[in-house]
């Protein structure tokens, strides 16, 4: 797992966290990656802790059978509700979420003079954890904060309604969603690495908002934990737990390139002793 030509472990409920994968490669680009969208089982919103436990010690297991040296967990759901969990069971193991580096990014830009007014958006399961209110607010006690629950969100972006221009029914979720927060917001915190995908649809509905975007932070966050690594041509792999070929459709649309999905599948791990 240390050995810095091993690569980095990523995986998501489906496809959102190939936003991660897509800053992770900018950031550093001679790290190879795997990455994991466990898409038979998405979304993972609705989902309880348990279930999500074992679904991410099922992966993170899958990944250090591919030699993963560090796991970044890009689901804010996973996040939000078996991070801790999941450190302790894989003590040792470099794990990175994606709502700290969330939570760290709308601190900085709070800090930086301006009267920001931010809402925070997930999935059900991550605004019911209160994981993002709970770390803002122990920093910033004063600085009001919107959250809300998007739970269709997700599940348009895994069936594709984002790779369609001006789709009305994206629109129309964030208008049920957020309409009545217009004027009252500047910066949206999008919670689930699903959302970026969405700015169109959310900008229409909120007009001109600051994005704070989890995949970017997260891969810093990364970055900053890893020792350089050699110049070598890095290998991205990717895996699904789904139909390979529906992966690859809307994969192709967010990487803007194409990329050959291989089948996942996670035999029964026990919790590490």
């Amino acid at each position: 797992m240390s050995n810095t030509k091993s690569p980095i472990g990523i995986f998501d409920s489906g496809v959102g966290g190939l936003t991660v994968v897509q800053e992770v490669r900018k950031l550093m680009p001679t790290e190879s990656i795997v990455y994991v969208g466990d898409t038979a089982r998405a979304p993972y919103g609705g989902k309880d802790t348990e279930t999500l436990i074992n679904h991410g010690r099922e992966i993170i297991n899958f990944l250090l059978k591919k030699n993963a040296k560090m796991i970044i967990m890009a689901c804010g759901t996973s996040s939000s509700t078996s991070l801790e969990v999941l450190r302790k069971e894989f003590e040792g193991l470099p794990i990175v979420d994606t709502i700290r580096p969330a939570v760290k990014a709308t601190l900085e830009l709070t800090q930086q003079g301006e009267d920001i007014k931010p809402v925070f958006i997930a999935t059900a399961a991550t605004i019911k954890s209160g994981i993002f209110e709970r770390l803002f607010t122990e920093s910033l006690e004063k600085v009001p904060l919107y959250t809300r629950a998007c739970p269709l969100f997700a599940p348009m972006v895994e069936a594709g309604l984002t790779t369609i221009e001006n789709h009305p029914l994206p629109i129309f979720a964030a208008q049920t969603y957020l309409a009545d927060l217009r004027g009252k917001v500047n910066a949206l915190v999008l919670g689930c690495t699903h959302y970026p995908l969405l700015k169109g649809a959310l900008s229409h509905v909120l007009g001109d908002i600051t994005f704070i975007n989890p995949a970017i932070a997260t891969a810093e966050a990364a970055k900053n934990l890893l020792p350089p690594s050699p110049e070598t041509i890095p290998e991205v792999d990717y895996y699904t737990s789904g139909e390979p070929e529906k992966f690859a459709k809307i994969a192709r649309y967010i990487l803007k390139e194409d990329c050959k999905p291989k089948k996942a599948t996670f035999a029964a791990f026990f919790r590490r002793t």
